[in-house]
């Protein structure tokens, strides 16, 4: 049946199927209309900008099956970025549940299986949600192992700096959404953990020899083959061990995608690419359409584009173009081709069941899910040092809250004195900071933290908090690489105390937060990376001090 069908269609009928398109807005548009009718792309991507609510997705997601199978008698990828925590399109205010990211989820355990179990969880109920609403494709989970604290954009969203720990939690969260017929994307292949440049700017370089990759990088995404994922997400990253060819990110590279992914790993499910619109490919010489055309030839089967249908168009030029040239083999397009449709036969996406919009709104967002949500992100607050016994906050004490924006409304939960500060603070913020501790004298001082890794300005603000002799309670609300540069202020008791979130979202983690630090609720969350110098992977105390 798929070689017959393959068979029939014509070039740009071919390479339309290789192409996950996003659009704008929230309605089925003539532009989009064209592309799925007359281009008969192989896939829709939704972000945030084109969520409503619940019944609207559904109704949307049904208007594009309904469109695609009468244009071309093939059912759509309807895909999604909704890994959990900073990184998620569906969310709470929308009529959705928001679950914790990758870190925070394994935080919820020391025990890795636990921790699996957990992530296994909250994986089915968000594959619920998503197939509620039509969507059947989700570029999740992050495989990345997170062991460069001063990585910009992984962090929270790697589920450890552990490869075995990551492999373990990787592979539940891919067996909870594919059980819940979401097809898994595992990212960012080879590996995007060890880096320090945002591939959504520049082009990041991995220098690791072959050895260290198969021990840290690989691991992974060895065991998501192995566990029968759907597909795997490209990396935007140079890695000169495996392909010396200079500036040239591994999504381009036939050694990554062919050579290693292919032939050595034995991966034979699909291929996609990072957006192609990123700043790594069109910095390193590659526009958007040179790029797809590029990563068709090294053997990515998806070409994942963000919105503009004028672009989208102009990669199926050139794509068209360099078949005709014979840059690109037609039985490298048809092997794509064929991947594809083999899958969508085999989740069914040929011809798939329209979403029940009014089921999806008593699906998305029940009880049993929020609760379960809650329940994470509570299991997932870690009190990661305490040595001068400062938690739980003493019943009536009144703390000064130093609050960044992810921390609006801790101070109200806690009772506390709140002082507004930027994520980039400005000189005024660390004089009213300032001005409020000294005002309160003995009063503990809770200082949040989100991006003061990268902050000057928050790491001076928290400096001076610090020196100015107050009982201190740092919290990393987003990435614990932020108590590197404060945990060893004013020696080993007066330390502060140090506590990690891992996130903010979802809107259950603050609450949870402040029943921690006013001692309502114990601390259970355990590191799930290791701090340098500071702490090792699994800190966590499970009890406060004794006083």
């Amino acid at each position: 049946m798929i070689e017959a069908r393959l068979a029939r269609m014509t070039l740009e009928q071919k390479i339309g199927q290789l192409m996950v398109i996003g659009f704008d807005g929230v309605t089925y548009d003539a532009g989009l209309r064209e592309m799925v009718e007359k281009r008969q792309v192989g896939g829709v991507i939704f972000f945030a900008r084109n969520v409503e609510s619940p019944s609207q997705v559904a109704n949307l997601t049904n208007e594009f099956q309904a469109s695609a199978v009468k244009a071309s008698g093939l059912g759509l990828l309807i895909a999604i970025d909704q890994e959990g925590g900073r990184v998620a399109r569906l969310t709470a205010n929308k009529g959705f549940t928001e679950f914790p990211g990758a870190m925070a989820l394994s935080a919820t355990a020391q025990d890795a299986a636990v921790a699996a179990e957990n992530v296994r969880l909250a994986a089915q109920a968000m594959a619920a949600e998503m197939r509620a609403v039509g969507i059947n494709t989700d570029f999740s989970p992050d495989l990345d192992v997170n062991n460069n604290p001063a990585n910009p954009v992984i962090g929270v969203r790697s589920f450890s700096s552990d490869p075995a720990r990551v492999a373990l939690l990787g592979t539940a969260f891919i067996d909870g959404l594919q059980r819940g017929g979401v097809l898994a994307f595992g990212k960012h292949f080879p590996g995007h953990g060890d880096t320090g440049t945002d591939s959504h700017l520049e082009l990041p370089i991995v220098n690791h020899p072959r050895a260290r990759l198969d021990a840290v990088e690989f691991v992974p995404f060895k065991a998501a083959i192995a566990a029968g994922v759907a597909g795997i997400m490209s990396a935007h990253v140079s890695f000169p061990t495996i392909d010396d060819t200079t500036g040239l990110p591994g999504t381009l590279s036939a050694k990554v995608l062919t050579g290693l992914l292919r032939d050595q790993l034995h991966f034979d499910g699909l291929v996609v690419t990072d957006s192609l619109e990123m700043g790594a490919l069109g910095r390193s010489g590659f526009p958007v359409p040179r790029a797809a055309a590029r990563a068709l030839q090294a053997g990515a089967d998806l070409l994942l584009f963000n919105s503009g249908y004028k672009l989208h168009q102009a990669a199926i030029d050139q794509i068209v173009a360099d078949v005709h040239t014979g840059i690109i083999p037609i039985a490298r397009l048809d092997q794509a081709v064929r991947r594809v449709l083999l899958a969508k036969e085999r989740y069914g996406l040929l011809q798939s069941a329209p979403a029940d919009p009014t089921k999806a709104a008593e699906i998305c967002a029940s009880p049993a899910h929020r609760n379960l949500a809650a329940k994470l992100a509570a299991e997932s607050i870690s009190l990661l040092r305490d040595p001068a016994a400062v938690l739980p906050l003493a019943k009536g004490a009144k703390p000064v809250v130093i609050a960044v924006p992810a921390a609006a409304k801790l101070a109200e939960l806690i009772g506390g004195i709140e002082v507004r500060v930027g994520d980039n603070p400005a000189e005024r913020d660390i004089t009213a900071a300032l001005a409020a501790v000294r005002a309160h004298p003995g009063a503990t001082v809770i200082v949040t933290l989100a991006g003061a890794n990268a902050s000057r300005r928050q790491t001076e603000l928290a400096q001076k908090v610090i020196a100015a002799g107050s009982p201190v309670v740092l919290v990393a609300l987003r990435e614990p690489y932020d108590l590197l540069a404060l945990a060893g202020e004013r020696g080993a008791r007066a330390a502060p105390t140090l506590v990690a979130t891992y996130g903010s979202n979802p809107p259950s983690t603050l609450p949870a937060l402040a029943a921690v630090l006013r001692g309502d609720a114990k601390p259970t969350g355990h590191l799930p990376v290791e701090l340098p110098g500071l702490l090792p992977l699994g800190a966590g105390l499970v009890d406060f001090a004794k006083r």
